[in-house]
């Protein structure tokens, strides 16, 4: 990769344009971005994942003149979100226009959009002059990057290019939220919590698994998912005595256990690999390094992760759906 960032960033905006796929940063995580226009090149971000073509990907878009390139009606709402929480980490569900391919939107007559705030991702679809389609950089259904390393490990030599710009901030993905229908319905928590939405539309559904086709990325019921077999113990008063049985019996079992935790409980899980949560788990920091804690409990070689469930207020609602999705073919306690 060349020194010179503007070197970089131009010809990452020259691959876009000629078709070819370029992993780059977000706030939220790593995403893998192609033309939105380009129906060739969204087809080749499927192959790469091995997604399929039932799952719609987001349009990323740089400034809101390019909003209505992507769809066709912008309800007074999405103008409200947009002008509270773009540039971040919010999708906007919206009428797609006729000029975005059906391989985007899964056939559905619906677009998922947002305008994220990393700077090169902006710098990206800029200098791209197209909205970018992307979604999280990893094979499908697997834990999504926060690293460059992380697209690196899954992806390898599948991506045309790499734009390495640390680690996310966010570290889980945006929020999705669903203004086609009645009553507008959050269809993933993410960055922007339900509380903040809520504040400005009035009533938000949320359906932890929703009816019908899949109307946007990382609602299927069973995705996110480490290597490793995971439990997830509800938040309760006798959690980390509910923890401490199941890593008690996983040992005996011969079994190799890593814990996730609050960094109060860190030493109560002796004989486990040990992964905290944040500093604070009021804030940001909950949700911050969660799949980099997976990624590091699959390299150890974990069998058995054990994950204490948080409160689902503010971005513990994002960590809660995330866990409950990678452990979907597994035990809850």
């Amino acid at each position: 990769m060349e020194k010179d960032k503007s070197n970089i960033m131009r010809r990452a905006g020259d691959l876009i344009r000629g078709g070819k796929l370029v992993a780059f940063p977000t706030e939220t995580v790593y995403g893998l971005g192609a033309d939105a226009f380009n129906a060739a090149a969204v087809r080749r971000i499927f192959e790469v994942k091995q997604r399929p073509a039932s799952d719609p990907l987001i349009v990323h878009i740089a400034d809101m003149e390019d909003l209505g390139r992507v769809s066709s009606d912008l309800p007074d709402e999405a103008l409200k979100l947009a002008g509270l929480f773009w540039p971040g980490p919010l999708t906007i569900i919206l009428k797609k226009s006729a000029d975005i391919p059906p391989e985007v939107t899964a056939g559905l007559d619906t677009v998922a959009v947002r305008m994220p705030s990393h700077p090169l991702a902006l710098e990206l679809i800029k200098n791209s002059g197209t909205p970018v389609a992307a979604p999280s950089a990893n094979v499908f259904g697997s834990l999504s990057p926060t690293r460059a390393r992380h697209v690196r490990e899954e992806l390898g030599d599948k991506v045309d290019y790499l734009i390495d710009g640390g680690s996310s901030d966010i570290g889980v993905e945006s929020t999705i939220v669903d203004l086609t229908v009645s009553p507008f319905c959050l269809l993933r928590p993410g960055g922007v919590p339900l509380e903040e939405l809520s504040s400005v539309l009035g009533r938000v559904e949320y359906r932890f698994t929703a009816r019908g086709p899949v109307r946007a990325p990382g609602t299927m019921a069973s995705h996110y998912s480490p290597a490793a077999e995971m439990v997830v113990v509800e938040f309760s008063p006798d959690q980390v005595e509910k923890m401490s049985r199941l890593a008690g019996s996983g040992i005996r079992e011969g079994k190799k256990v890593g814990v996730i935790t609050s960094p109060e409980n860190s030493g109560r899980f002796p004989g486990c690999i040990t992964g905290i949560y944040g500093p604070d788990p009021g804030s940001r920091h909950l949700a911050r390094n969660l799949f980099s804690l997976l990624r590091d409990m699959d390299r150890a070689g974990v069998d058995l992760i054990i994950a204490g469930g948080v409160e689902e207020s503010g971005m513990g609602l994002a960590v809660m759906d995330r866990l409950r999705r990678g452990s979907a073919c597994a035990r809850k306690e």
